[in-house]
This record gives C-alpha cells, structure tokens and sequence, in this order.
C-alpha cells in the first residue's frame, strides 16, 4: 500500500529511535496502519506479534528467531535452546538446571538481555500487545529497564483491546530510557482521496472514500481493492466485513445488541434511544453501551450520542442481522418509549438535529425521511418534553431526554412562540 500521510509520525518515530535506549508504545484503532509506518524506517527490525492464544513468550521468541546470533556469545544465553532450538549450533551449552523455579526464569530474562546485547544495534518491535500473554510481558517489563545502550523496544496496540498495563511499563523506566508514546489517528479527507487516487489509478471516477471509510487505511485499501475488482460500490468489502463481525462475536449479549440498535439508528443516538432500540432495561444498555465503546466497535459523538465507528463498519453489522430482527428493531425506533410521555428513538434523532439548527428539509435529507414526517416528529417531541418551540432546545439535550418532566418548569423554557 502507498505511504500516505504518515510523515510527520515517520520523522518522529525515526528521531526516537536514533536516541536509544528507547522504548515506543506506538497505538491506534485496528486497521490504521501500525504495521505500515514500522516497515516504512528502513532500519532492521526484529519483529513479534502476540497472539489471542497467547502462547508463553511468544512474541519474542519469533522475534529472535528472525536474528543472526553472533559468535561468542555469554554462557547465560544457552539457557535459550529450548526455546530457539532453530540457533542450536549458534547458543553456547545450556547451564546446568536449578531447583528453583524462580532463579530459573531469572536466568530465561537474562539470556534474552545478553542476545540482545550482542545483537545491537537492534530494534525489538512486539505487534498486538494487547492480546500478551503473562510471561512475555514480565520480560518485557525487565528487559525495558535494562535495555542495551543501542538496542530500542517498539510496543504496538490497539487502545479498545488493551490489557496490558502500560502506564504500568511507564512507570519502571529507568531514567536513561527515552520512552514516548504516539498515537495514530485515521487519514484526513485529503489524504484518503491521495491514497485512493494511488490505489485506484485508472479507475474511471475515484469515489469518495472518505465518507466511507473515515480515513481508516485498512479499510479504503480493501475497499479501494473491491472497487478495482469490479465490486459495486454500495456493497461492503469482506476482508472489512468479517474483521468487524469478529469483533461483534467478540461482545456479551447486550453489547451486540447496542451495537445493532446503533446500526439500525445509523445516526449517533443516545443511550435511551439505544436501550429502547436494542430492548434492553437501562442498567444492561449501560454495561452493553460500555463494552461497545471500550472494544473499539462503536465511538462516542458530540452531545452524548453514540454510533459506529465508520459507515462501512455500520453497514456490516446492518448486514449481520437477520431479516426479522431488523424488522423487530425498525419498528422499535419509531415505536413510542417507555415511560409514556418519552420522545422515541426516531423523535431523539429528529430533535437533536433541530437543536442543532438544521431545518426540518435539511432533517429529512439526513435522515431520509418526507419533510412532513419530520415535522410531526419534531411537534410530538416537543409536546413531550413540555416545549412550545424548537427554539427552546438548548445544545446539550442529554439531561433534557433523560428526564423531560424536571424541565417542564424551568423559567428558560417558559418562552412562548408558536414555531414548530
């Protein structure tokens, strides 16, 4: 894939790793080209990647596997043949074995210091650090306080799926380790249409794909890859499809269900009209909700609302869900809610929109709607909320929605004009 926009990340992560000892957390949202920056240094790397099963120093040892031992080496690294038996001639003999299990893995850490000393200059980068297993992140714990003068260490990861305590790492630095973390965020609108016009050269008329993909690399790649392969461009790329139903899989039940209920709004809603979309009493939305936003698959908007976190990911769960539960959650978004007196899920979106200036034509084309039908959403909804006119709505509608009768009263929604 071209490298697009990631230059000012590139100078930084280069100027970092020019000054070792130095440890990089480098982070970002699946798909947003971790892994593409790393290969664009143009320095060795010696690279590992954690994975789910999370196999006992895994990373690492495919780290160093990827190495060339050179001769000479400390004794203590012999105690590294059961896991590298590929470098069996290269390791000096394995020492003898100690009783206690403690002393043992003490000696384990050590000799991964003394490879990587003799290895140096080296840059150890471990991928997907937030599925770690328990060994591997001891190591790397001791191995970051003692990094070799002109070795560096490279931590990728997704924030949503993070366990890994990095603040943690942070904290047992020595003083004479440059440590930095840097995050990367999506391509904007320019660089989205840069790289598409890159991946889709010759295409008669490039799309936007920015609108469909909020710059995330991986997906305009596989989008970008659908596109030139003659798919329609409506229709939502597998390889973005099944990596985001993965992570569907991956939520309790109630998180799946406020996932779809986001899918079935498509516009950033709030919670109660999530909980009533996805039929779920407060207390579950809530945890449901919490899930969503912590594993990455829905983001937080402005003014408390809530929704997936790109058109195309929207457009995959849609599709995820069977025929008759999509017609089940449509009628629940422009059913009436519960505690009767309540805007519904269709009259929050309507109004949020109006308290945002937008005009009931301006509405409708958003949501699709007849500019009529907007109008009567925008009436009930301020009848409900005890309102003579959208001009009453304040910005932030979270409290107001939440609790529409403590507001009835108030002197600032007490003017009375007649516009609806």
């Amino acid at each position: 894939m071209p490298f697009v926009g990631r230059e000012r990340e590139l100078r930084r992560l280069t100027e970092l790793l020019a000054r070792p000892p130095s440890v990089v957390l480098l982070g970002g949202e699946a798909g947003v080209g971790k892994t593409s920056l790393l290969r664009e240094l143009g320095r060795p790397l010696l690279v590992g990647r954690c994975h789910p099963m999370r196999f006992p120093f895994g990373p690492v040892v495919e780290a160093l596997s990827g190495s060339s031992p050179p001769p000479g080496l400390n004794p203590v690294t012999g105690a590294l043949r059961p896991l590298l038996p590929e470098f069996g001639p290269l390791l000096p003999l394995a020492p003898p074995p100690v009783q206690d299990a403690q002393v043992e893995r003490h000696r384990l850490f050590r000799a991964v210091l003394a490879l990587l000393d003799a290895l140096q200059p080296v840059t150890l980068v471990v991928e997907d650090v937030h599925w770690i297993d328990d060994d591997s992140r001891e190591l790397l714990s001791f191995l970051s306080r003692r990094l070799p003068e002109r070795a560096a260490l490279v931590l990728t990861y997704r924030p949503e799926d993070l366990a890994f305590p990095l603040a943690a790492l942070r904290s047992q630095l020595s003083p004479d380790v440059t440590h930095t973390q840097l995050t990367l965020g999506p391509l904007d609108e320019q660089e989205t249409a840069l790289l598409g016009k890159h991946l889709l050269a010759g295409y008669p008329e490039p799309p936007d794909l920015w609108r469909s993909t909020l710059g995330v690399p991986f997906a305009i790649e596989e989008l970008a890859r659908a596109l030139a392969d003659g798919g329609l461009p409506g229709a939502t790329p597998p390889a973005v499809r099944d990596a985001v139903l993965v992570r569907l899989e991956g939520l309790s039940a109630a998180g799946r269900r406020v996932v779809q209920a986001a899918a079935v709004l498509d516009e950033p809603s709030g919670e109660p009209s999530l909980a009533a979309v996805a039929g779920l009493p407060p207390e579950q939305a809530e945890r449901g909700l919490a899930e969503a936003l912590r594993r990455g698959l829905l983001r937080e908007y402005p003014r408390r609302t809530y929704g997936l976190r790109q058109p195309l990911a929207r457009q995959a769960v849609y599709e995820s869900i069977t025929p008759a539960t999509r017609r089940r959650l449509h009628h629940r978004v422009e059913a009436p809610a519960e505690p009767r007196g309540a805007v519904s899920p269709r009259e929050e979106q309507v109004i949020r929109l109006a308290a945002e200036g937008l005009t009931n034509r301006e509405i409708a084309e958003t949501l699709f709607l007849s500019p009529r039908t907007v109008e009567v959403h925008v009436a009930n909804a301020l009848r409900k909320l005890g309102l003579t006119s959208r001009r009453q709505l304040p910005k932030d509608l979270g409290g107001l929605l939440t609790d529409p009768g403590s507001h009835s009263t108030s002197p600032a929604l007490t003017q009375s004009t007649a516009e609806v």
